[in-house]
């Protein structure tokens, strides 16, 4: 518990300071130069669960680290479980467009040529949350909890702390879906789709036997709302249809809940066990 407390310690501490200096960066005004500055602590601040999993392995020991840099370097993902990281992100997102489509209007037409800009976007959104978050939330915090609590309640676990984490971003230019948008709706349906998320990624990265980068693709492929580039003209939209997606990560973790996915597993309770 003891390396819990320190991890949650450390991530906060590192990344509110510098997504507070962000914020200040822009409290006067908001333009090229001043934006330049919030990108820098921005992406700086978002790095915190990463480098707090890495200094508190270290505390631990050098053998807990370096086990830690092994599960990075650990590529094998199934099959099937690499199929539902593109799958089911996708299956979310249209479930957003067909949402805004009966509430806000039209969507616009269809356009494959999109399809070529998904290289360029997953490389670029790789660098920003999935490798900063994922070798502390699902690298070190995840296996922890799961030796105390099961899948479930550790995923919830993570949930409140990972929504509570984006906090101070929510009066930023940009960070999160209701960043600059805030309302007691906005922020009760982010509170969901974090927790709804955790829980998913939860069980992929169960069903992938501990493997980090299940998390750390899942949330790349979330984050760049892949559907999204075959409907040019909601580009403008694309925060409401995150949000609108909520409906299709309700579904599917309800399915996970009722069918019972996520009932503890000898082998995720005994990850850590030599750290």
């Amino acid at each position: 518990m003891k390396k819990i407390i320190r991890f949650l310690l450390i991530t906060f501490l590192w990344s509110w300071v510098f997504f507070i200096l962000a914020i200040d960066s822009v409290s006067d005004v908001l333009d090229q130069n001043t934006f330049r500055s919030f990108l820098f602590y921005f992406f700086i601040g978002i790095y915190g669960p990463s480098i707090s999993a890495m200094l508190v392995s270290l505390m631990d020991s050098k053998s807990v680290f370096l086990n830690l840099l092994k599960k990075f370097l650990n590529f094998k993902i199934p099959l099937k479980t690499a199929f539902l990281i593109i799958v089911l992100p996708i299956f979310f997102v249209f479930t957003g467009i067909a949402i805004f489509s009966l509430l806000d209007g039209e969507i616009g037409q269809m356009e494959f040529i999109g399809i070529y800009t998904i290289p360029a976007i997953l490389f670029a959104g790789i660098y920003a949350g999935p490798l900063g978050e994922e070798l502390g939330w699902r690298g070190l915090l995840l296996p922890e909890l799961q030796n105390i609590f099961s899948p479930l309640k550790s995923s919830l676990i993570i949930g409140v702390f990972w929504f509570c984490w984006h906090i101070p971003l929510f009066w930023a230019p940009v960070g999160t879906l209701i960043s600059g948008n805030l309302s007691f709706v906005s922020v009760l349906t982010y509170f969901a789709i974090i927790n709804c998320l955790s829980i998913i990624i939860t069980w992929l990265y169960n069903q992938s036997s501990n493997n980090l980068w299940t998390a750390i693709l899942f949330h790349l492929f979330i984050n760049a709302g892949i559907g999204l580039v075959l409907f040019p003209e909601l580009t403008q939209s694309a925060n409401k249809i995150h949000l609108y997606s909520s409906a299709g990560m309700l579904i599917f973790t309800f399915y996970l809940l009722t069918s019972r996915q996520l009932l503890p597993k000898k082998n995720t309770r005994s990850e850590y066990r030599e750290g």
